[in-house]
Parts: C-alpha cells; structure tokens; sequence
C-alpha cells in the first residue's frame, strides 16, 4: 500500500515532536485509570484491599487531600521540567548549533518523563472525581487507585531527579559532540556493513538511463526503501537517484534515473515518487553527512568572539577526522537490493570525500584562519586522514588540494615567527607520509615567511 507523501510526512513529524511520548502516556495513564475504577470494587478486589488495609486510605477527606496535592505538586514540576526544556533547547541552539536542536527535541528519555507526569496528573484527578457519595449515605473511596496515584508520585519523584541531572548533562558541549559522533559513526559502520555483504564488481552507465522529473520541490532527505524496492522488482525497472541526500531540488528537476523509459506509465511514476521524502530537519538517522554538519557547525560556533572556545573547536575536528577516515571505506555510489536478489535495484550517490572535506572544513576554515592554535590542528587532522587515504588516489589528491587552501589562507593571516615555525614542523611531517606533494607544500608555505 502506498500512502499519500503528505500522511508520511504527517506521521515523521508527529513521531519526532516533543509532544508525541507525553501524548501517548497520557492515553495510556487514562486507558489505566478507567480500568482501575472499573475493577475497584469487585469482591475480589475488596477482599485484597482488607489484606492491605494499612496503605489504604478510608477518610474521602484524607483521600481529597492527597489527589489534590499530588496533581497540584507534578503540574508544578510538569512547568518547571518543560521550562528547562525550553532553556536547554534555546541555549543549544545559541552556543551549540541549530541543527542539534531536533535531535534533543526527539530525545525519548526526556519526553517519557514528560509523559508521566502528565499521565500521573490525568490519573489523580480521574481518581478525585471518583469520589462519591452513595444513597445510603456512605461514601465510595477509590483507595487502590488513591494508592496508585500515590506511587506514580513517588515515581515522579524519582523522575525530576532523574530528569535534572539528564538536562543538565544534554547541553554539555563534551556530551553533546560524543552523542554526534557515536550516532554519525554507527550510520557510517552500518552503510560499511551492507556493502560488504552485497558487494558488487561494476555499476550500469547511468547516462544512458532515462530520466524522470520531480514533482516536489524541497530538501531530499530520504527515501522508503523496502516500498520503492517491492515497486521496482514488480515492475523489472531499476532506478538511480542522481541528487545527494540533503540537496535541495525543484519542481522539474531531472532528480531520478530509470533503466526503462517510463515517462508514459503516470500512475507508476506517481507510486515511485511518493515513496521519496522531503522535508527540513536534519536527523542523523537519516544519512550520517548531517552528523559532520552538526559537529562542524559546533566547531564554527566555538570560534566565534562570542563564545571563544578553541578547545572545542579542536576536539570537533580531531572526530571530524576520525568520521572521515571511516567515510573512506564507503563506495562513492551506493545500492540496495531486494531481499536475496543479486542484482540492485536501486542506486544513489554517496556524498564525495571532496564534497565532505570542502562541506565540513570551508567554514571552519575561514573562520579560523587567524588562530595558529586551530589552524595547527586542522593540519594535523590532515596528515592523520593521509595516512589511512595514502593508497586511495582520489582521497590524498583531495586532501593535498585542500592543504594548499588551507597554507594560502595561513600565508594571508598568520605572520607571527614562532606560530609559522610550528605550522612548518606540521607539514614536515606530512612529507613522511607523501614526500612529493608534502615537500611541495612546504615550499608553498615557506614562499610567503
């Protein structure tokens, strides 16, 4: 079955709002709070209760009193959890990056907390109004249901703590960056893990292939794989999709290539192009470039007067680094097959290690190019890549290409002796590992002292 792009779309930002936990618990705490009156005064459930009697409540007034308490204490802290959410979410974007904001947005740990405690003040006052009076003049007390609201209190409790001291590590820049690189890192090692298992020696001449329009205009984040697979393998077609995940496309846009002209088939071309998602957020879990974004943008935030802080700066590009030495053992194009088909059917471009370095360094670079420190270890970050991309010819003329960017930029703005001398030892060192060119490079730098 295929949905409609707007009902998928509705659902990605229903699934990724703060609100959708809270929501779902709250349903849930009323699902349970109906049950419990439902079954509170069974016999067999009466029989229970005069076996715990002693943590029960008997008083209507006592019982008023702790619902009314407890429902007026977790709105309290319900405000005051929310409002920190929203201070962390403003102050990440101010000294972090707005592009991490969604991803603290959709951080489950924080929105259950959420959702307890507004599924604890549902139950409360589901229980208060339960308190009635009967004809015979007695009162019906709902006190294994006061006594659950009690230990969802209690648990509630426990949560804040829990919840104070998770916040306040979320806008740890230290832990922020580790949770982008262990996230982008695992993108990276799973795309590694499916090309090894369904290796492939060649790929088709895609320029032969015909191409077929876009009808949506808007960033290309993603596509449903397994439907638009079970659609290709039905129909004998195979497609390439020609723009790089995250890219911006519009209405006409030649953005997929098919082995058969189809252009006549409407409906099939409509299926095919429903299965594609387009929308504005950056979620890593969607393609790991928007985790090198997120933690590049950190380290250009870091440099900025403001905030000031180049040792931030410098551990974002050490993992910089280390993301893009794992990028390496990735194909430039990528493929998925359909189950145990040996033939892909699908294809799509991997963002170049060009496009990563200039995407990733450029702004980095130039607004860090009166700061020996930084420029220093962007230089190391360098040399520690060239000796895993060594072999790989593409990858080392990449990154020779960018030093000489990078030595012109230093040429322009560093003039200070003892900082161009650390800057020569750098790239002597670089002349280990590709005498050649890093000789070259030095000459290049050395022109200008």
């Amino acid at each position: 079955m295929f949905l409609p792009r707007k009902i998928t779309n509705t659902y990605r930002k229903m699934i990724n709002s703060i609100g959708f936990y809270p929501s779902l618990l709250s349903v849930v705490f009323l699902i349970f709070s109906v049950l419990t009156i439902s079954i509170e005064y069974l016999p067999a459930i009466q029989n229970l209760k005069s076996l715990m009697s002693v943590v029960l409540v008997n008083s209507a007034e006592n019982a008023r009193t702790i619902l009314s308490t407890l429902a007026g204490s977790i709105i309290s802290l319900t405000v005051f959890s929310f409002s920190m959410v929203m201070i962390v979410l403003n102050s990440a974007s101010a000294s972090l990056s707005p592009r991490v904001v969604p991803g603290l947005i959709t951080r489950k740990s924080h929105q259950i907390v959420l959702g307890f405690y507004l599924g604890s003040i549902i139950y409360s006052i589901i229980m208060l109004i339960n308190i009635n009076k009967l004809d015979s003049g007695d009162i019906e007390i709902p006190a294994l249901g006061v006594l659950f609201a009690l230990i969802f209190g209690l648990i509630c409790l426990g949560f804040f703590v829990f919840f104070i001291h998770s916040i306040s590590k979320a806008i740890q820049v230290d832990n922020v960056l580790n949770g982008l690189f262990r996230q982008t890192n695992c993108e990276i090692e799973d795309i590694e893990k499916k090309q090894k298992q369904q290796p492939i020696d060649s790929f088709p001449d895609f320029s032969q292939w015909h191409g077929i329009n876009s009808t949506t205009q808007g960033y290309y984040k993603g596509v449903h794989t397994e439907q638009l697979c079970a659609l290709l393998a039905e129909q004998n077609i195979k497609l390439f999709i020609t723009v790089k995940q995250g890219y911006f496309t519009v209405k006409g846009y030649p953005f997929l290539k098919c082995d058969k002209n189809i252009a006549d088939n409407k409906e099939l071309v409509k299926k095919i192009l429903a299965c594609f998602i387009f929308y504005i957020e950056e979620y890593i879990s969607d393609h790991y470039r928007y985790g090198l974004t997120q933690i590049s943008e950190i380290a250009v935030k870091a440099m900025s007067p403001g905030i000031n802080d180049p040792g931030t700066a410098v551990k974002s590009i050490d993992m910089l680094s280390i993301l893009l030495m794992e990028r390496l053992k990735i194909r430039d194009i990528n493929y998925t097959y359909q189950h145990t088909d040996n033939e892909p059917l699908l294809y799509f471009h991997e963002t170049s290690f060009d496009e990563l370095l200039h995407d990733n360094f450029t702004p980095l670079r130039n607004y860090a190019k009166n700061d020996a420190y930084v420029m220093t270890n962007i230089i190391e970050a360098f040399k520690n890549i060239l000796f895993v991309a060594n072999h790989n010819d593409d990858a080392r003329n990449s990154l020779f290409n960018y030093l000489n960017a990078i030595v012109d930029d230093i040429n322009e703005h560093i003039t200070n002796k003892y900082d161009r001398q650390q800057i020569t030892n750098m790239l002597n060192t670089i002349t280990l590992i590709s005498e050649k060119q890093g000789k070259q490079l030095v000459e290049r730098f050395e022109k200008h002292t």
